[in-house]
């Protein structure tokens, strides 16, 4: 089967880790033996606005890991201002390449991340051409973009109705898709994996020598950015409050950049907490398991998520999990087989949950185990390719 993938995110020389999910699930196609190339517009502004200056230096054509990928520009202005012309100007940034591969290449079928802009554009040069569109939603697609107004939720519900088949990340997921409009046929449910080579049951020694930090205490990791919707707040909160309990807090390892580094150092700071807390900054995608693997658990305090892969990933390390209840997140973490759920905002309960799971040695490896197990069951990328392979087989033509 030849597979064109279209996605905004996907890595590139000027961001190597960005859309990594959506290359590894390439990745896992190829494997199963699907010819896959990619189309990943790259913005382009007018001259003067340096935040997108260096994808100047993008080749129009690129391999990354023996995987063809196309880099088109579509015009991209600051702030999101184009707001629900961003499907337009994606459309036409991407038209000319997409007829351009299919005349030397004819694939069989596209498949498209998030419904805007990607789905949107996806499938009007689909059905233009006679080929089925497949497109996943991840959440901001149909949980934020409708928020913005009623053009941009009418473009996220002309995109469930056009394409051929709509996967979600979550059931939770499948439900707001399903609330803005109704799709061609019943919505299938993909969960997104875990790299295998990089995220695996690894020596907590070594992990914690690879980063500097004591190899003894408890340790709790986090991954993620730096931003509101991770409830990074809430977490360093909560922190405080750990310091309280017999043995003082535990060590938190946060992997991740973002506008909020600043201000939680000293709010962390503020709480006599400061030097529990190892910030390590942006972390290569194959060093991230090690980070995680620092952690005697690993934790998720977000405000929203679809189906957070970094859970994913955490559970292939074989680590319980405390996070918080939200959207596709309880649909992964099995309270209490393989980590504990609270509310979001709610510090005094992600302290005691923490705290639940630092003090129980038995409990912390009774859920790292069920955690590995379900992990290497249905959170792989083997898995998802699998599935995936059933929703193009449905809808390309006999």
């Amino acid at each position: 089967m030849r597979i064109l993938m279209i996605s905004h995110m996907y890595p590139s020389p000027v961001n190597p880790t960005g859309g990594v999910f959506v290359h590894e699930q390439v990745k896992a196609l190829r494997d199963r033996g699907h010819d896959v190339r990619v189309v990943s517009p790259k913005g382009w502004a007018p001259p003067g606005l340096r935040r997108w200056a260096a994808y100047r230096d993008v080749v129009p054509r690129d391999t990354v890991d023996g995987i063809t990928v196309y880099y088109p520009r579509k015009v991209t202005l600051p702030g999101g201002r184009l707001g629900h012309r961003n499907a337009d100007a994606f459309l036409l940034g991407i038209r000319t390449t997409v007829r351009r591969i299919h005349e030397e290449w004819p694939f069989d079928v596209i498949h498209a991340h998030m419904m805007v802009p990607d789905g949107w554009a996806a499938a009007r040069i689909g059905h233009e051409m006679g080929v089925p569109v497949v497109g996943t939603a991840h959440r901001a697609d149909v949980l934020d973009v409708p928020a913005e107004g009623p053009k941009s939720r009418m473009r996220v519900a002309e995109a469930i109705q056009t394409l051929d088949a709509v996967v979600t990340v979550s059931r939770a997921i499948g439900d707001a898709a399903d609330a803005i409009a109704r799709p061609r046929r019943p919505i299938t449910v993909v969960p997104n994996g875990a790299d295998a080579e990089v995220f695996l049951p690894r020596d907590p020694g070594e992990a914690r020598r690879r980063i500097g930090i004591p190899e003894d205490g408890l340790v709790v990791s986090f991954v993620g950015k730096l931003v509101p919707r991770k409830g990074v707040d809430a977490l360093i909160e909560a922190m405080g409050l750990l310091a309280a309990r017999e043995g003082g807090a535990p060590r938190l390892v946060m992997a991740g950049i973002g506008e909020l580094r600043e201000p939680l150092e000293h709010r962390a700071a503020a709480l006599g907490v400061a030097h529990h807390i190892t910030w390590l900054g942006k972390v290569p995608h194959d060093d991230v398991g090690w980070v995680m693997s620092t952690g005697d658990v690993f934790v998720l305090p977000s405000l929203s998520e679809g189906l957070p892969t970094v859970v994913c990933e955490a559970m292939a390390c074989g680590l319980p999990v405390v996070a918080t209840a939200v959207d596709g997140t309880p649909e992964i973490v099995d309270d209490p087989a393989t980590g504990l759920l609270v509310q979001p905002r709610d510090p005094v309960g992600l302290a005691a949950a923490l705290a639940r799971v630092l003090d129980d040695p038995a409990l912390r490896a009774a859920m790292g185990a069920e955690a590995l197990i379900r992990s290497g069951t249905d959170y792989t990328w083997a898995a998802n390719a699998r599935r995936m392979e059933a929703v193009y087989e449905a809808v390309i033509p006999a």
